[in-house]
C-alpha cells in the first residue's frame, strides 16, 4: 500500500517562513512594502501638487499680462468688454442711441428728419433724383 504523507502538521520540517524568524522576515517585508507603497503615494501627490500649483501661476501671469496691457493701450479686456465697446462704436457710427427709448432713431445727417428715409437715389443729367 502506498501512504501520503503531510509536510505540514506532523512536525517535520515545515518550509520557509513558519518560524519565529520568518514570521519576524514577513512583517518586516510587509512594513518595508508598506514605506515604499506611502512614498509613492506621496510622490505622486507632491508631483501632481507641483503640476497643479505651476499651471495656475502660468496662467496667473498670462491674464495679467494680458489686463496690464489693456489698461496700458485702452483696450478693453475680455470677450464681454471687447464686444461691449464695438457695439458702442458701431453705435457711434450709426448716429444712433439705442440705450435710451426717448431717442430711440436720429438720423445721421443734418437735414430734416421728416422727410422719411431715401427709398432710392439715382444720378440723372440734371444732378440726383431721390424718392422717399
Amino acid at each position: 500500500m502506498t501512504g501520503t504523507h503531510r509536510l505540514q502538521g506532523h512536525g517535520g520540517w515545515q518550509g520557509p517562513g513558519a518560524g519565529l524568524f520568518g514570521q519576524i522576515g514577513r512583517w518586516l517585508m510587509l512594513g518595508a512594502m508598506f514605506v515604499a507603497a506611502a512614498f509613492m503615494l506621496f510622490f505622486s501627490a507632491a508631483f501632481a501638487l507641483v503640476l497643479v500649483g505651476t499651471l495656475s501661476l502660468v496662467v496667473l501671469i498670462a491674464v495679467s499680462v494680458f489686463w496690464v496691457r489693456a489698461k496700458l493701450t485702452g483696450r478693453p479686456f475680455g470677450p464681454r468688454a471687447h464686444m461691449n465697446a464695438q457695439m458702442d462704436e458701431l453705435r457711434r457710427q450709426m448716429g444712433v442711441d439705442m440705450r435710451s427709448p426717448r431717442t430711440a432713431a436720429r438720423p445721421a445727417s443734418d437735414g430734416p428728419s421728416s422727410s422719411g428715409p431715401v427709398i432710392d437715389a439715382h444720378e440723372t443729367p440734371e444732378g440726383w433724383t431721390v424718392e422717399r
